[in-house]
């Protein structure tokens, strides 16, 4: 697809994209639905999610645009967003396996606080590209299908490796924990954090030492021409997130459930009274990081 193309699809409103993709899908007929499946797959984030990976609960125009934001410039950002709001779905599901069908020899690191947190990531991805018969069809040079157990790879404690010409020590996908046991000679294409901060981490100031130092640690984890990914959601004002937007190191797209952040704010997705009962049985503290 031309640079064009792509960015005629991402200029859609989101009432026309489905009846773009009905038109796309007809256009070619049977022979070429899977030759288009794939072009859209790897251009249009939001198609992989709804219509193939079939997220319809993501049909809303707040979701149509975040992941219109996030595959128009994914990179170098640090995305905190409200609670339920799709943001691991977009960046860490979607976009991670966006990016593997766009370059298969593509290496990512998935980092959260704890090991086990990563690892579910990773198992929804591995569930995906195991099952979905799809994306399996449009894509038989890049997935085994019902063959991963020819994968070189194909587990939630060594990563999985899907089809590649090349040979690195790292996994295409691998799941770890930035408190718990991070990896050693390793060095991936992409570092995608999600969860890093979690409640238990903000608790005292020694576990919001370590969380930040171990956090500086993962950087090694990269390569020189590598880059960077981060989603989360605020626990603490003075946690490891406002660190790394002091430094820079993050740039910050942030989508609060309420417009501006303000308690009177226009709500961007859950309905009015959603808010009204999480903050009245949350209390104030823990519905404000929502």
């Amino acid at each position: 697809m031309t640079p064009e193309a792509r960015k005629s699809i991402h200029s859609l409103s989101f009432e026309e994209v489905v009846p773009f993709w009905d038109a796309a899908e007809k256009k070619g007929g049977k022979k070429q639905l899977l030759e288009v499946t794939r072009e859209l797959c790897q251009n249009d984030l939001f198609y992989l999610l709804v219509r193939v990976c079939l997220r319809r609960d993501m049909l809303h125009p707040w979701i149509y645009a975040r992941c219109r934001e996030v595959e128009t410039d994914p990179y170098g950002y640090l995305d905190l967003w409200a609670r339920e709001h799709y943001k691991s779905t977009i960046i860490t599901f979607g976009k991670t396996i966006q990016d593997i069908l766009n370059d298969s020899e593509i290496t990512t690191g998935i980092f959260s606080h704890t090991r086990p947190i990563a690892k579910a990531f990773l198992r929804q991805i591995m569930r995906e590209l195991e099952n979905n018969q799809v994306l399996i069809g449009a894509f038989p040079d890049v997935l085994w299908g019902d063959k991963s157990k020819d994968a070189p790879k194909w587990s939630e404690d060594e990563g999985i490796i899907l089809r590649r010409k090349t040979n690195p020590n790292e996994a295409t996908v691998e799941a770890w924990g930035v408190v718990d046991g991070q990896p050693t000679s390793k060095h991936f294409k992409k570092l995608l954090y999600d969860d890093v901060v979690v409640k238990d981490s903000v608790t005292t100031p020694e576990m919001k030492l370590k969380t930040m130092s171990q956090l500086e640690m993962s950087y090694n984890l990269g390569q020189v021409d590598g880059v960077r990914m981060m989603a989360g959601t605020k626990w603490d004002f003075d946690d490891a997130y406002r660190t790394v937007l002091d430094r820079q190191t993050f740039k910050l797209p942030f989508h609060p459930g309420r417009q501006g952040g303000e308690e009177d704010g226009k709500c961007v997705y859950w309905p009015e009274l959603e808010h009204q009962q999480k903050r009245r049985d949350m209390g104030p503290y823990t519905y404000a990081s929502n």
